[in-house]
């Protein structure tokens, strides 16, 4: 399994590397501007160089026409590195951008954003998508299932002997990462914000509490 996070602020990173096992970074404009106007190469580089070679790194594009998406993605590999995943949504545009990319170059790092049915999904891997990101909430709120479409998805991978990978991105609680796993994700992308509430969880709280104040009335110590 693969967690990723939904950030670009060098200091999250840094932080939950230490934390949790990070396997990749996720990137949108909406993520980018929650940091502001950064310098976006620079700082994009400067992620890359801090996630290492062992975490993927996903970059999506902006234009919205062919063209524009190839030119993106092109400038991404060049400014950035081969390495980066760049992201091209699932629509009419985006898949043909898949098609010509992989065609032109069936090493390069593609994962297909903006899944919201299972035909997007399977397209995408037909198509020869490193990763299909499939939006779980947005998905929620407009009332599809998302955890369908991921174990359609992973059964379409095994079936046609494809090395497609299904992610589940747009999570927004811990509920959503626990039921994209159990059906079947290879990864779960989230923001930071969902550990920190994780890691406030009361119970939890309450239960180093006790051991500790048990301890201490035993030995008169917090520690062992």
């Amino acid at each position: 399994m693969e967690y990723m996070l939904d950030t670009i602020c060098l200091d999250n990173i840094k932080k939950y590397m230490d934390i949790i096992p990070v396997q990749g970074i996720t990137s949108t404009p909406s993520i980018i501007k929650r940091e502001g106007k950064i310098d976006f190469f620079p700082h994009m580089r400067s992620t890359l160089e801090l996630i290492g070679d062992d975490r993927t790194l996903h970059m999506q594009v902006v234009a919205k026409e062919l063209e524009g998406m190839i030119d993106d993605a092109r400038r991404i590999w060049d400014q950035i590195g081969e390495e980066i995943f760049v992201k091209i949504p699932a629509s009419k545009a985006g898949l043909n951008a898949l098609s010509i990319l992989k065609k032109e170059n069936p090493n390069c790092r593609i994962t297909t954003s903006a899944v919201y049915t299972k035909l997007q999904a399977f397209l995408a891997l037909e198509s020869g998508a490193n990763y299909v990101a499939i939006y779980t909430n947005r998905s929620v709120n407009i009332g599809i299932n998302p955890f369908d479409i991921i174990r359609s998805a992973k059964e379409y991978v095994k079936r046609n002997a494809l090395n497609g990978k299904i992610m589940a991105s747009s999570i927004k609680n811990a509920m959503q990462i626990t039921e994209a796993i159990d059906s079947g994700a290879d990864a779960v992308t989230f923001p930071p914000e969902i550990i920190e509430a994780f890691f406030d969880l009361a119970a939890t709280k309450q239960a180093i509490d006790h051991f500790t104040s048990d301890w201490e009335s035993l030995y008169q110590t917090k520690n062992i």
